[in-house]
């Protein structure tokens, strides 16, 4: 029997209409509230949008890090080649977080441990997924880091965190999250800390790695233009919902959300002129705890009428692409020049 090509092959992470609480001295907060979206092995979607709209949240729910005890799934499956994540016993789930999934931290002087060697933490992650002996553990995590780039990697595995730079930091946080060569790896603003050229060479290298390993990669970002060079898919969220998804190209060629539209609009271009001001989304993102009644982004949105204080569902606009607006069939042409 053969097996399935690329496009029929079943996804390797299903996230199913995912809802994820805090309880607060405000009450009780829905960060996420119920995001949809599968990635497929060799596959990147990219989740973008403003700080607080629950990218980082969705993260962590995928890999049951949420804060205890005040953040709870409280609705969805996640499912990781089937299996969902959400019932499964906690004693089960760490050994899938760094062996069957990994993730890679926004900053990596907070996900290494300061008083620790590199060749030590690297090493502990072979030791809980792959091998018990020490020796060979070590042996891993000097071959790793040489996968990952780093010059000298015998030498590396004997200093501590503050002793490399950032950009090698980033690669060796790369290292510990591919160590045990995951189908899945969750990279939440993995480029932010760094200068443009090693943001360059990191995503690079994380392409290049998925190309290797066939990895599926699901992408925090706040960057469009990353999202632009990573991606195959993205969903746009907003204040916890999604607000359109859909394959990149169609999302960058024909944004059909206000939002959407709103966020391609604000990134600088070579034909923009060099004195002129560029389009900004007036107003705040909403708070958790007072958000308006219906659509989230209405106090925000240019095109609001009376139906936008119903909450909007997300219609699909054609194949693979959804927009959770109550207007997108009458709203202008976007223009994305």
């Amino acid at each position: 029997m053969s097996s399935p090509s690329p496009a029929t092959a079943p996804p390797v992470l299903e996230v199913d209409n995912l809802v994820t609480t805090f309880d607060t001295d405000a009450g009780r907060l829905t960060a996420v509230d119920g995001v949809s979206f599968t990635v497929k092995a060799g596959h990147t979607v990219g989740i973008v949008g403003e700080s607080g709209c629950g990218k980082s949240v969705t993260a962590l729910s995928v890999m049951r890090l949420l804060p205890q005890p005040m953040g709870q799934i409280r609705g969805g499956e996640i499912r990781l080649d089937g299996e969902d994540l959400v019932s499964l016993p906690i004693d089960d789930m760490q050994q899938i977080r760094g062996g069957r999934i990994g993730m890679i931290f926004q900053e990596p002087m907070t996900a290494l441990n300061p008083v620790h060697t590199i060749g030590r933490q690297l090493s502990e992650v072979f030791l809980l997924h792959l091998t018990k002996d020490p020796k060979d553990a070590w042996q891993r995590g000097i071959t790793m880091l040489e996968r990952v780039g780093i010059p000298a990697p015998n030498d590396r595995m004997h200093e501590y965190p503050h002793q490399l730079s950032g950009g090698m930091r980033q690669r060796v946080v790369i290292a510990m999250a591919l160590a045990c060569e995951p189908k899945v790896v969750i990279a939440d603003e993995p480029t932010t800390a760094l200068d443009v050229t090693i943001q360059a060479q990191i995503l690079e290298l994380m392409q290049q790695l998925q190309r290797d390993l066939g990895l599926a990669i699901v992408l925090i970002t706040h960057d469009l233009g990353v999202v632009a060079e990573m991606c195959d898919e993205v969903v746009v969220m907003y204040a916890g919902r999604i607000a359109e998804s859909g394959p990149v190209e169609r999302i960058f060629n024909h944004p059909t959300h206000p939002y959407t539209r709103g966020l391609l609009a604000s990134i600088p271009r070579l034909t923009t002129p060099r004195k002129s001001e560029l389009p900004v989304i007036e107003g705040m993102v909403p708070s958790l705890a007072d958000l308006p009644e219906g659509c989230r982004f209405q106090n925000r949105c240019p095109y609001r009428e009376d139906i936008c204080g119903q909450l909007p569902p997300l219609e699909e606009v054609d194949a693979d692409h959804h927009c959770a607006c109550h207007r997108w069939r009458e709203l202008p042409a976007a223009n994305v020049s």
